[in-house]
């Protein structure tokens, strides 16, 4: 019967079309009103067939020849035929393609968190868009406007394939610094690109406060860790007590064995995968074992600004990247794999801080 009534369908669709001049027309949406539909490589019943799409899908008109729609379909052009979709004009005007670059990206009835999550998309979909608002990217979600962070899409279409980097370990505890793992983080990177600087060097140029947390008042008092590491890294690391220091604090130090080395952070995991992609082993401030952040505590830095930390803060390289994960190598628990979705997650919640060693 499903066959036949294909069969029929398809019939119904080969009405002897010529090919007349294309019309260009405003931004319009075609949505798909049967079952399903077969995609032409030309105006005519007669052209070869694409594909199919289906009942609800959503496409933009390119323009029209005849009784059909000119759309982008799978990176090509096809065409689709008038009597099997339902057109209206864009409220918006058409910005392109673009893709997503994460997985489980939340599509939203508005542009800000506050709004309801209708939907998620998976890395590397092919969105139509229509402009943004503010830091969201307006597109045409199952025939409505909706939004999505503009951070998670880009122009070109992500790849898929799995991208390592040959880059030697080490165990911040056997090098003896228990809360070392930033330089030891840049140790590692350093020696990938053929920089190769001792644990003891790069622990005693980093900047570092020595000393742990006062207490006066009511109030803790410390360094700042976007200048110095707050307390020893040769100590253990606990409230208060040898807790770290950011990629501001570091990197003149990653800057003075690789010049090229910057601050990427604030520019979410895309960033991270590109220069993986490129070459560039990527420092990453998360947390022990990618876990959520817990035991927030704060202190008042030397400029009277107040500075929160968290109990399981930790640093690691990160040397691989795939589809689905991204390769860590922690110079505490050694190396593995972090879904993107926690890897996503536990980096955005602990602020997105980040150093590139290129």
């Amino acid at each position: 019967m499903k066959r036949f009534l294909s069969a029929l369908l398809v019939a119904a669709v080969i009405v002897g079309v010529l090919s007349p001049s294309l019309i260009a027309e405003a931004a319009t949406k075609l949505t798909v009103t049967t079952d399903v539909l077969r995609v032409r490589e030309k105006p005519s019943t007669s052209s070869k067939i694409l594909g199919n799409v289906y009942k609800g899908n959503v496409y933009t008109s390119k323009g029209t020849s005849g009784s059909w729609y000119k759309i982008s379909y799978k990176s090509r052009t096809g065409y689709i035929h008038k009597n099997y979709v339902k057109s209206s004009s864009s409220k918006y005007t058409s910005t392109g393609t673009k893709y997503t670059t994460v997985g489980t990206l939340n599509v939203r009835t508005g542009a800000g968190t506050k709004y309801k999550v209708v939907g998620q998309l998976n890395k590397g979909v092919a969105v139509a868009t229509y402009g943004t608002s503010g830091s969201w990217t307006r597109i045409l979600y199952k025939g409505s406007y909706r939004y999505i962070s503009t951070q998670y899409v880009s122009k070109s279409k992500p790849s898929t394939t799995t991208k390592k980097l040959n880059v030697p370990y080490y165990n911040q505890y056997s090098l003896g610094y228990p809360s070392g793992c930033e330089f030891v983080s840049l140790k590692m990177a350093l020696e990938y690109k053929k920089k190769a600087v001792s644990a003891a060097s790069l622990y005693n140029q980093m900047p570092k406060s020595m000393k742990n947390a006062t207490y006066k008042n009511g109030k803790y008092y410390w360094a700042d860790p976007e200048k110095m590491f707050t307390g020893n890294p040769a100590g253990t690391l606990d409230y208060y007590k040898n807790w770290g220091i950011y990629p501001k604090g570091i990197l003149p130090l990653a800057k003075k064995y690789r010049s090229g080395a910057v601050d990427i952070s604030k520019q979410g995991v895309s960033k991270i995968e590109s220069e993986i992609r490129s070459g560039n082993p990527v420092i990453v401030w998360a947390t022990v074992d990618f876990k959520n952040p817990y035991g927030y505590f704060s202190w008042i830095k030397p400029d009277g600004k107040t500075f929160t930390g968290y109990r399981n803060y930790h640093v690691m390289l990160v040397t691989g990247v795939s589809s689905g994960s991204f390769y860590v190598s922690d110079p505490y628990r050694g190396k593995y794999s972090v879904s993107r979705s926690q890897f996503t997650s536990v980096f955005n919640q602990t602020g997105q801080y980040a150093l590139s060693v290129r």
